[in-house]
C-alpha cells in the first residue's frame, strides 16, 4: 500500500542509511528496487550540500526526539517544491533508534500560490491607478517572470483581430460593454496546466479592467473640464486657460477679449419643440461658433444657451469678428424638420490694463451682456466703465431696499375713490419710500428694482398689512368704514403663500375680509389663466373682493374675462388721457363700460383729472372715480379730512353746473376743503 502511494517515504537508523523506502522514493533518486538503496547514505546519492542540510535536520530529530513538521523545501532534483515531515523511529521500548521521512510534491500548490500573488499584485497596481502603459509593462514583465520559456505580448486593438498562428494562445481582452479591447498573447505548451489556463484568463480579464477604468478616468478627467452636450470646455477649463492668456498677453504686449454669448428666446424653442431639439441646437450653434473662433481663440459652455469666448488678438478687430459671429449663428438651422433663425446677443471686454484678473473680466463681460439685452437683443455691446459703476450703483439701492425693509421705511398713502353720489367709497393703498436722506420717494423710483430682485414680496406684504391695519383703526375710531384697495405685484400673486398671507393679514388687523380689495393687473392673469383662476378662486373664498387693474392693456377675451371671480373693473389710465380729444379712446372706454356691465362688474375710472373727462366717464356708466381731480394720494392724516366731505349735489357733474361754468368738482362747506385744495402735490 505505501508503495503505491504517491508521497516519498522513508526509513533510516541512527547512522543516517536507509532502512526502507517506498517505490516513490526509490525512483525519485534513480534505483529500480528498494534494496539497492538499503545501506546507503544521503552523501552516496546527492552532493555533499544537500547531504549535509538533509542529514542535520535529521540528526537533530533524532537527538531531541522532537519532529519535524511541514517544511517546505525545494526539490534536490527537477523543479519543484516538497513539503518534509520526519519524526523519531523508536523501537518498543520507546528509544530514538533512527528517524522516518515524508514529503509531498507542493509543486502544483505552490505555482498556485506564486500565480495568485502575482494576480494581486497586478490588481492592487490597477487599483492603486498606475499609469496604463506602465501598467502594461508590469503585466508582461510579471508573466514573463512566471513563463520565462514562453513569449507574451499584450495586442491593443479595435473590435477585429487577427488570427493567431498555431503555436500562439490568445485570450480575449474583454471590455465592460461587451467588445474587447484586444488579446492577450503567449506561446502555447504541449500539456497546458488547467490552473495556468485559468489564470491566465483571470489576467487577460484583469487588463480589461484597468483599460475600462482608464477609459472611465479619461472621461471624467475630460467631464471634469468639458461640457457633456458639446464637448466644449466649460468653466473650469475656461478659467485657467484665460488666465493663461491673460498673463501672456500682458507678457506679449497683445490684446484678450471675453465674450459672453447668450441665445436669444431659447427656452421658446425648448418649450415648443422640446428638450431634444433644443439640445441639437446647441450643438449646432457651438460648430459654428468654434468654427468661426477658429485657433485663434477658446469656446466654453458654461450652461443653458450661454457660451464664453476667449478672443486672442488677430489682424480683424474683435467687434468684427464678433459681428462675422453673429451672423453665421443667425444663418437658418433645420431642426426637427424645421427652419429655424435664432439670434445671440453678446456682451464683451476687452484687457485694458495689467493686472485685471479674469473674474474681472468675465464680470465686465456679463454686464455687457445684460446691456445688450436690455437694447432689444441680437446685439453687440462692448463694456464701458459706466456700465461697472451703475452695477455698483444697483448693488447698492438694491442694499438700500433690504435695509429699507427692516428699518420699516415703508409707508402708504392712500387715494380716494368716489362714487357717483359724491361719497367716498374707498381708497387705494399706494406705497412710499420715506427715505431718511431723499425723503419720499414715488413707487416708479423702487418698485421696479424691487420687482427685479423679488424684495416686491416683502414690500407688498408691508403694504398689504398697513392697510387692513389701518382700514380697522377707521373703523375703530368710527372715522370711516370704507373698502382699502391693495395692489398684487405679478411676483406677489405667484407666491403659493400669497393667500396665507393675505388670510394672516385679516387676522391680524381683525379685519372683515369685505373691507378688503385686491386688485391684480390683466396681463398678469393672463400669463397662466388656469393658474390664476385657480389663486384668485383661493383668495376669493377668503371673502374679499377682486378686481382686474390696467383693464384693457392685456389681450383678455370675453370667453375667459368671466372666468375670474371679478368684483371691480378698473380701465386703464391711458384710454382715459385723451378724452374728450381722442374718439377712439371715447369708444373703447364706451366698450369696456358696456362689457363691464354686462358681467355685473362694477367699473372704476382711475387717471380722471379734468372735468371733461369725469362728465364722459359719468355719462358712459362709470360708478366710481378716482383721480388728481378728485384727491391726490394722501397720508393717512390728510385722507382721513375727505370722509367728511361730500361732492356737493347728487349728480356726480350736473348739466347746470357745467352750463354756470363753476368749478367742479365742489365739497360740502365744513369739510376743510381750503385745507385739501393748498396741500402740496405728493408724487
Amino acid at each position: 500500500m505505501i508503495d503505491h502511494v504517491p508521497d516519498f517515504i522513508y526509513a533510516k537508523d541512527l547512522e543516517g542509511r536507509f532502512l526502507f523506502a517506498n517505490r516513490a522514493v526509490v525512483r525519485n533518486n534513480g534505483f529500480s528496487h528498494v534494496d539497492e538503496l538499503v545501506g546507503l547514505t544521503d552523501f552516496d546519492i546527492h552532493p555533499s550540500s544537500f547531504a549535509q542540510e538533509i542529514d542535520e535536520i535529521e540528526r537533530q530529530v533524532m537527538t531531541t526526539g522532537l519532529a519535524d513538521l511541514g517544511v517546505e523545501e525545494p526539490r534536490l532534483t527537477g523543479d519543484g517544491w516538497l513539503m518534509m515531515t520526519r519524526v523519531p523511529l523508536r523501537d518498543r521500548n520507546g528509544n530514538v533508534i533512527g528517524v522516518v521521512g515524508a514529503s509531498r510534491d507542493i509543486t502544483s500548490r505552490k505555482r498556485a500560490e506564486e500565480l495568485m500573488r502575482a494576480q494581486t499584485q497586478l490588481l492592487q497596481n490597477v487599483a492603486r491607478g498606475v499609469e496604463i502603459q506602465s501598467l502594461l509593462q508590469d503585466f508582461i514583465v510579471t508573466l514573463r517572470s512566471l513563463f520565462p520559456s514562453r513569449s507574451v505580448q499584450i495586442v491593443i486593438h479595435g473590435e477585429t483581430l487577427d488570427a493567431p498562428s498555431p503555436e500562439t494562445l490568445a485570450l480575449p481582452i474583454a471590455s465592460r460593454d461587451g467588445g474587447r479591447h484586444g488579446s492577450l498573447m503567449i506561446s502555447k505548451l504541449a500539456d497546458e496546466d488547467a490552473g495556468v489556463l485559468e489564470f491566465l484568463s483571470a489576467v487577460a480579464q484583469t487588463i480589461g479592467i484597468a483599460l475600462d477604468r482608464n477609459r472611465d478616468v479619461e472621461r471624467i478627467a475630460h467631464l471634469a473640464e468639458h461640457d457633456v452636450l458639446t464637448g466644449l470646455p466649460n468653466r473650469t477649463l475656461l478659467d485657467r486657460t484665460l488666465q493663461r492668456m491673460l498673463t501672456n498677453a500682458v507678457d506679449d504686449d497683445k490684446a484678450v477679449a471675453v465674450a459672453f454669448l447668450d441665445l436669444d428666446n431659447f427656452k421658446l424653442i425648448n418649450d415648443s419643440l422640446g428638450h431634444a431639439a433644443g439640445d441639437e441646437l446647441l450643438k449646432a450653434v457651438a460648430n459654428r461658433i468654434v468654427r468661426e473662433v477658429g485657433e485663434a481663440g477658446l469656446v466654453s459652455r458654461i450652461g443653458g444657451d450661454e457660451f464664453v469666448l476667449i478672443l486672442g488678438q488677430t489682424n480683424e478687430s474683435f467687434r468684427d469678428r464678433l459681428e462675422r459671429l453673429r451672423a453665421a449663428i443667425a444663418t437658418s438651422i433645420s431642426i426637427s424638420g424645421i427652419d429655424l433663425r435664432i439670434t445671440a446677443s453678446i456682451g464683451v471686454a476687452c484687457l485694458e490694463r495689467p493686472g485685471v484678473t479674469s473674474s474681472e473680466l468675465c464680470a465686465n463681460a456679463d454686464l455687457a451682456l445684460y446691456r445688450a439685452k436690455e437694447a432689444g437683443r441680437d446685439g453687440i455691446q462692448m463694456f464701458t466703465p459706466v456700465m461697472a459703476a451703475e452695477a455698483r450703483n444697483k448693488l447698492a439701492r438694491i442694499d438700500d431696499l433690504r435695509r429699507a425693509i427692516e428699518s420699516d421705511e415703508f409707508v402708504v398713502h392712500y387715494q380716494a375713490q368716489y362714487a357717483n353720489t359724491g361719497n367716498v367709497i374707498g381708497v387705494e393703498a399706494l406705497v412710499r419710500w420715506n427715505h431718511p436722506t431723499r425723503g419720499v420717494l414715488a413707487p416708479s423710483e423702487f418698485v421696479p428694482l424691487a420687482e427685479e430682485t423679488g424684495l416686491i414680496v416683502a414690500i407688498g406684504d408691508i403694504v398689504l398689512n398697513k392697510a387692513c391695519q389701518q382700514a380697522k383703526d377707521w373703523q375703530k375710531r368710527s372715522v370711516a368704514r370704507v373698502r382699502v384697495a391693495v395692489n398684487v405685484s405679478p411676483r406677489q400673486f405667484l407666491e403659493p403663500s400669497l393667500t396665507s398671507h393675505v388670510s394672516q393679514a385679516l387676522a391680524d388687523a381683525d379685519l372683515d375680509p369685505e373691507w378688503l380689495e385686491l386688485e391684480v393687473t390683466e396681463s398678469l392673469i393672463m400669463q397662466d389663466v388656469e393658474g390664476a383662476i385657480a389663486r384668485m378662486h383661493e383668495l376669493k373664498a377668503l371673502g374679499v373682493s377682486l378686481s382686474i387693474d390696467d383693464f384693457g392693456t392685456g389681450y383678455s377675451s370675453l370667453s375667459m374675462l368671466k372666468k375670474f371671480p371679478l368684483s371691480r373693473l378698473k380701465i386703464d389710465r391711458s384710454f382715459i388721457a385723451d378724452i374728450p380729444n381722442d374718439s377712439e379712446d371715447m369708444a373703447i372706454t364706451n366698450a369696456i363700460v358696456s362689457l363691464a356691465k354686462l358681467l355685473r362688474l362694477e367699473v372704476v375710472a382711475e387717471g380722471v383729472e379734468t372735468e371733461a373727462q369725469a362728465r364722459f366717464l359719468e355719462r358712459a356708466g362709470c360708478e366710481v372715480f378716482q383721480g388728481y381731480l378728485f384727491a391726490r394720494p394722501l397720508p393717512t392724516v390728510d385722507v382721513e379730512r375727505l370722509f367728511d366731505c361730500r361732492l356737493s349735489s347728487k349728480e356726480l357733474l350736473p348739466q347746470s353746473a357745467v352750463n354756470s361754468g363753476r368749478t367742479w368738482p365742489r365739497f360740502s362747506p365744513g369739510c376743510g376743503e381750503a385745507r385739501l385744495r393748498s396741500h402740496p402735490p405728493v408724487p
